[in-house]
């Protein structure tokens, strides 16, 4: 072990990591990790880098620039990319290198990873980001326009803490952990420009992120979605169908993918997705117990693609994960684990090519609120039918059940839940499909296309798809939300006319899940999903500034006839 490591970057700002070296002669390739959360404490997902290092790597953890040891001033995204690349060529050249640097890490590690290999370091053979999103504006800071405030606010909070302890600031730290402890009472607090007032200071980024409340300049300078063309190394893949990044992992998969079928000398791709959430990543997700195999196999998946993807990586080791099942970490480019099936498949493309679009249409007699409605889903096309109609009342938001936040579910809503709490009340619309004869396995992406109108002039649509178990118990697979104004673009919002009827077409997400013979899938259409988004006040006014008494009630409704014909697509093995 070596402690506190310098690595001086371009600028001149010292960075500091430990070391993890094998008792061996040989030269051995580097395994490095950057990240903002303390070199120093371990990783909760990942082995320990002593783990690694037992199996002939030079492992190298590194403070970000500004976190724990590491000098100068965080600030998130900014300076990752060329930091990582200066890190790359220190790692290459420490003593006993053979000069062939990996990297790993997930979330905000994840991430880093992949604006590096867009820099091209040449010393960087191959990375392995978890859990990281394609862009840190959609999918990251907000979904369709709205704010994920229930990761944002909770992340923050916990960013700040480092800053405060160096500046010996005991009052903002004592308030700061304070508000860690009763986490919902500052998800309730409005306007969101005012939550963090009293430590501003040490998260001066929280604000500029409300500001930038669109996909602008400040996003593209940082996103990763707008540097594919330049990620030439192998790059394995990984994530969870309930991790709040799931859709960014599988699209950076997905485009890098292509651009390797076109051009092999690019690298290998390799998808990996289990069932878990952001962390832990175990079989237990929210009320679910997904079995033994959904256990967390990524330590062995990551040495198997080592072997494969880095050269002069160690040829002895120990075979297969901790469970004794090698199937995520085979040659396969894809290894999904199915929900429900409870067991991990493996595809040579994602979406699978033989998986079918199929087409359900909402219906009702014009009351599909709640669980004892009369809404129902088939794939007949709607005639003329009545609209439904409810109440969205900001003040009186429907609460997050479980979903796909982050990033821990003591703080913010994350697994598989049931949702008949919620589908109880009448602000949620609901439509469920009969029970089907024959088992059916959902395995790609899930599209909604929503015909609704708003007596507001902005407003939100969220939309959940559960599978409904034989017991009655509706727990959740997929779920987004999509504020109006951004219908048609992230770029260029765009106010609702009152009482017109418009198309939103979003995409609900990823999936791959068994639904049994006798199961029903169900999708609620409802306004709000709070604290995992934050509660729209039907306004339009300046994004942040509209606190409880600017909150105004709507009266949305949403058409499923033959000139609106509401649906959701769903993606269907034969």
């Amino acid at each position: 072990m070596e402690y506190d490591v310098p690595a001086r970057m371009r600028d001149g700002v010292v960075l500091y990591a430990d070391v993890y070296k094998p008792v061996t002669s040989e030269r051995c390739p580097i395994l490095l990790m950057r990240t903002p959360y303390d070199k120093g404490t371990g990783q909760r997902v990942y082995r320990s880098p002593a783990w690694y290092a037992r199996y002939g790597y030079i492992v190298a953890v590194q403070d970000c620039r500004g976190r724990y040891k590491s000098e100068g001033d965080f600030y998130p995204y900014i300076n990752e990319e060329f930091d990582t690349f200066d890190t790359v060529d220190w790692a290459s050249k420490l003593a006993g290198s053979n000069g062939s640097v990996a990297m790993f890490g997930m979330s905000y590690p994840g991430a880093l990873q992949l604006l590096a290999a867009a820099s091209q370091p040449p010393a960087l053979k191959t990375i392995i980001p978890a859990m990281a999103s394609s862009d840190y504006f959609d999918g990251w800071t907000y979904e369709n326009g709205a704010f994920c405030q229930a990761f944002i606010q909770s992340w923050v909070a916990y960013l700040a803490q480092d800053k405060m302890i160096k500046a010996n600031d005991s009052a903002a730290l004592a308030k700061i952990t304070d508000v860690q402890w009763q986490i919902n009472k500052l998800f309730a607090q409005a306007p969101l420009s005012e939550t963090f007032n009293e430590c501003a200071k040490y998260l001066p980024y929280y604000s500029d992120w409300l500001e930038h409340d669109r996909y602008d300049d400040y996003w593209k300078a940082v996103a990763i979605k707008e540097r594919y063309d330049r990620i030439m190394l192998p790059v394995l893949h990984v994530t969870g169908w309930y991790d709040s990044f799931a859709s960014g992992a599988i699209d950076n998969f997905i485009a890098l993918n292509d651009l390797y079928k076109k051009d092999p000398a690019r690298g290998r791709q390799k998808l990996i997705v289990g069932p878990w959430y952001h962390l832990p990543w175990q079989q237990q997700v929210g009320s679910t117990d997904f079995g033994d195999g959904a256990a967390n196999i990524i330590d062995a998946a990551q040495l198997d693609w080592l072997q494969m993807n880095l050269p002069g990586a160690p040829s002895q080791r120990q075979r297969g994960n901790q469970n004794g099942d090698d199937t995520a970490g085979g040659e396969a480019p894809v290894s999904v684990f199915v929900l429900f099936k409870d067991r991990w498949e493996s595809f040579s493309d994602w979406p699978p090519l033989q998986a079918e679009a199929r087409r359900y249409y909402l219906h009702s007699n014009g009351s599909a609120n709640s669980l004892h409605g009369d809404g129902y889903l088939s794939e007949q096309k709607p005639d003329d039918e009545p609209w439904d109609t409810y109440i969205y009342t900001p003040l009186d938001a429907l609460p997050s059940l479980g979903g796909h936040s982050c990033c821990f579910e003591a703080v913010a809503p994350m697994g598989a839940q049931d949702q008949r709490a919620n589908e109880y009340r009448n602000d949620v619309l609901v439509y469920s499909t009969a029970a089907f004869e024959n088992d059916l396995t959902l395995m790609g992406q899930i599209s909604i296309s929503l015909y609704a109108a708003s007596t507001a002039c902005d407003t939100d649509f969220t939309a959940l798809l559960s599978v409904v178990q034989t017991c009655g118990r509706s727990l959740n697979l997929a779920n987004t939300i999509i504020r109006a104004a951004y219908r048609n673009s992230l770029s260029c919002p765009e106010p609702l006319v009152a009482d017109e009827v418009y198309e939103y077409r979003f995409r609900l997400g990823w999936i791959a899940a068994y639904i049994k013979a006798g199961q029903r899938l169900r999708l609620d259409i409802s306004s709000s999903n709070f604290p995992h988004y934050d509660r729209h006040s039907n306004q339009t006014k300046k994004f942040g500034d509209d606190g409880p008494f600017k909150a105004k009630v709507a009266r949305q409704t949403i058409f499923h006839d033959a000139r609106y014909p509401s649906s959701i697509s769903l993606p269907v093995l034969p």
